[in-house]
């Protein structure tokens, strides 16, 4: 790798953050790069906050602050909105649409944030986003995930190939849920109807990564 790179992976508790977080540190493994995880924050179970960073290359050591992720996988819309403080101008993200409720929205004591706002806000501040719309016939919500990683190779730069993931899956995933999670996310490496893609006009000039808030 040329440079060091780190990942936020955001959402909530049931959406499989640790399993992906797992399957990055094995994917790297296996590719010979080296790499760190951050504690994984917030409350595992299912309905609460979750995120963590991994970080890739020699001078990295899992910790992710705010303005240093290049890229951003949020498996929940609103908890990746809680994360764009860690971005800058020259981060990636794919956002899952995905919505799951917290009770202060459910009991109308908050709103949930606006689609096209959020869109059009990253548009301006980072290199690229991809909003993920897909409507996965007889796949859980909270079974998405394999997908959204399967997108987030897509993006420029990402330091894993789909192959080595691919290799991971089979690795740590029990027999029974191989076929269906290497499914998913060979689905998400290579279907593109129902996915809004961005590419923000910020950053394009200047290379010169600023936080965006």
């Amino acid at each position: 790798m040329s440079r060091d790179i780190k990942v936020m992976v955001t959402g909530v508790g049931g959406q499989g953050v640790i399993y992906l977080v797992d399957l990055l540190v094995s994917a790297a493994t296996r590719s010979g790069i080296r790499v760190s995880t951050s504690e994984v924050h917030g409350l595992s179970q299912r309905g609460g906050s979750v995120n963590a960073g991994v970080t890739f290359g020699e001078n990295t050591f899992g910790f992710v602050d705010q303005g240093e992720a290049d890229y951003l996988i949020g498996l929940e819309f609103l908890e990746a909105q809680r994360h764009l403080s860690y971005l800058h101008s020259l981060s990636y993200a794919v956002i899952d649409n995905t919505r799951i409720l917290p009770f202060s929205v459910s009991s109308e004591a908050s709103t949930y944030p606006d689609t096209p706002e959020l869109l059009a806000f990253l548009e301006e501040q980072i290199a690229r986003v991809i909003l993920i719309e897909d409507q996965l016939e007889e796949v859980n919500p909270l079974h998405r995930h394999l997908f959204v990683l399967g997108k987030a190779t897509t993006l420029e730069g990402f330091p894993l190939t789909s192959h080595a993931i691919e290799k991971a899956i089979e690795e740590i995933t029990r027999p029974a849920l191989q076929e269906q999670n290497i499914t998913l996310f060979r689905q998400g490496c290579g279907t593109d109807a129902g996915i809004k893609r961005h590419r923000a006009q910020g950053g394009q000039g200047d290379q010169t990564a600023r936080s965006i808030v």
